[in-house]
């Protein structure tokens, strides 16, 4: 068994154990690219798990809580995010000093499931 599976076998046994077994809220962490997601939609259910065993309880996008998911399909749907301009860039830059490398238009979305 290559590295791949291992890796995939303790995922699984992590989720089954946590929301199936001891019933426990487990956290997962998503980084999509804005407007690569049809209809952005984020999908966030860990695996095959028995239907309305899990729900979606708590998201947050870029560290603010987000209210716009659906808790029991186990999706998020994703603000639109407008892409940065030059300009845009070159000011943020002058006002606090931050390089434009470091100014990125991206999603980080931290989802918490819970057992039902």
């Amino acid at each position: 068994m290559g590295a791949y599976h291992s890796t995939e076998l303790c995922y699984l046994a992590a989720v089954y154990s946590n929301l199936l077994v001891t019933k426990q809220p487990m956290d997962f962490y998503f980084k999509p690219q804005p407007g690569a997601l049809k209809d952005n939609i984020l999908r966030v259910s860990p695996d095959i798990l028995p239907k309305g065993s899990v729900k979606l309880d708590q998201v947050w996008i870029n560290g603010e809580e987000y209210h716009n998911f659906d808790a029991d399909a186990l999706t998020v749907t994703l603000p639109t995010i407008t892409p940065k301009t030059h300009q845009e860039v070159l000011e943020r830059r002058r006002a606090g000093g931050v390089r434009p490398s470091h100014i990125k238009d991206e999603l980080k979305v931290k989802v918490r499931i819970v057992p039902v």
